[in-house]
C-alpha cells in the first residue's frame, strides 16, 4: 500500500484490512500503516510508533469492539512524543476510551504531524479523554 499524504482524509487511506488484537501492541512502522487495529478485551493498550521513525502522514485507526461500556483502550504515544486532542497536546500522555462511557464502534484515527511533533487525531468517535499532565 502506498504512503498516505499527510491530511489525506482517512477513509482514502485506511486500508480495509482489519486486525484484531487481544493483548498490547506496538503498532510497527510499515507494516501497520493504514490498518484498522479492533479490540474487544478490557484495558489493551496500543503503542504508537515513534515519530522520527515514521514519515509525515504515517496513520493508524483503533476501534473499540466491545459491547457498550464493558471495555476500555488506550492509545500510548511513544515517550518522546505526544498526542494532539481537543487543540492541545502533552508528551508522553494517553488518549483512552474510557470503560463507562465506551461504546461499541468508538474510534479514532490518528496521524503522524512530525514536523509539529506530535501525532493528531484526525478522526474520532465516542468519548475519549487525554491522561492527565
Amino acid at each position: 500500500m502506498a504512503k498516505p499524504k499527510f491530511g489525506t482524509h482517512f477513509s482514502n487511506v485506511i486500508s480495509g484490512d482489519t486486525t484484531h488484537k487481544i493483548a498490547d501492541y506496538t503498532l510497527v512502522k510499515d507494516d501497520d500503516y493504514g490498518v484498522q487495529f479492533t479490540s474487544d478485551i478490557e484495558g489493551v493498550a496500543f503503542t504508537l510508533p515513534a515519530l522520527s521513525a515514521n514519515p509525515d502522514g504515517a496513520i493508524f485507526k483503533i476501534m473499540n469492539t466491545a459491547e457498550d461500556g464493558s471495555n476500555d483502550l488506550t492509545i500510548n504515544p511513544d515517550a518522546n512524543d505526544g498526542i494532539n486532542y481537543k487543540s492541545s497536546a502533552t508528551d508522553n500522555k494517553d488518549l483512552i476510551n474510557t470503560k463507562s462511557t465506551s461504546k461499541k464502534g468508538d474510534f479514532v484515527v490518528i496521524t503522524n504531524d512530525a514536523g509539529a511533533g506530535y501525532w493528531v487525531v484526525t478522526s474520532i468517535r465516542g468519548i475519549w479523554a487525554k491522561e492527565a499532565a
